[in-house]
């Protein structure tokens, strides 16, 4: 099995919290990749999208996956460019996402990580390739209505216009994307699932991979 463990999917589909409990079970370090960018620009994402454009943000997310595959056998070196200088340049104080807070760690020992990607990002500039590259991945699959349901309240979703956006305009977003997530290494059907019981049907799977 490849070092790393990436984890893909639509938006709500509970990469963040599910990659972040498989990374404690197991004893490997965490990376949520929207805050790694986060911390390179000193905004948030839905930031990011109003002032320099979706194509800005999306060749942000290539530019960081392809420093990843560089380093993959040691990411630590990309979690502390990124954290060093957002600290230098006084970023860190700047960022309030409303998802990135505690949601970079790392392990004390293990130099192996569990990755969690942006909704979008295997879908552009030949992403997914990058991903398989750097790691084993995992596509956590949900419905429109699922997924629906776990962010409807949300207003930073810039992909879906923001506030008022609707299970249709899920459903639509999802179906263009499958394609690209079915590419993944493995699917996890996360419905009806719990962020723990989400992760232990990871682990359950890495163990047959």
């Amino acid at each position: 099995m490849k070092t790393n463990i990436v984890l893909i999917g639509f938006m709500g589909a509970g990469k963040t919290e599910a990659g972040k409990i498989l990374a404690k079970n197991k004893g490997l370090n965490f990376i949520d990749l929207d805050c790694l960018i986060e911390k390179k620009e000193g905004m948030v994402i839905a930031d990011i999208f109003k002032k320099k454009g979706e194509n800005y943000f999306r060749n942000l997310e290539t530019e960081i996956l392809k420093e990843l595959d560089k380093n993959k056998s040691d990411i630590s070196k990309i979690f502390k460019k990124y954290t060093d200088a957002s600290k230098d340049k006084g970023k860190e104080k700047t960022v309030k996402a409303v998802n990135c807070e505690n949601s970079i760690m790392t392990g004390k020992e293990s130099k192996n990580w569990v990755i969690s990607t942006g909704g979008g990002m295997p879908v552009f500039n030949g992403n997914m390739k990058l991903l398989k590259n750097i790691g084993t991945t995992i596509y956590l699959k949900a419905d429109a209505k699922t997924i629906y349901e776990r962010i409807k309240s949300e207003t930073h979703r810039p992909v879906l216009g923001g506030k008022g956006f609707t299970e249709r305009t899920v459903s639509d977003k999802l179906k263009e994307r499958e394609k690209l997530y079915g590419q993944a290494d493995m699917t996890i059907y996360t419905d009806g699932l719990t962020a723990h019981a989400s992760a232990e049907e990871i682990e359950i799977f890495l163990n047959f991979y």
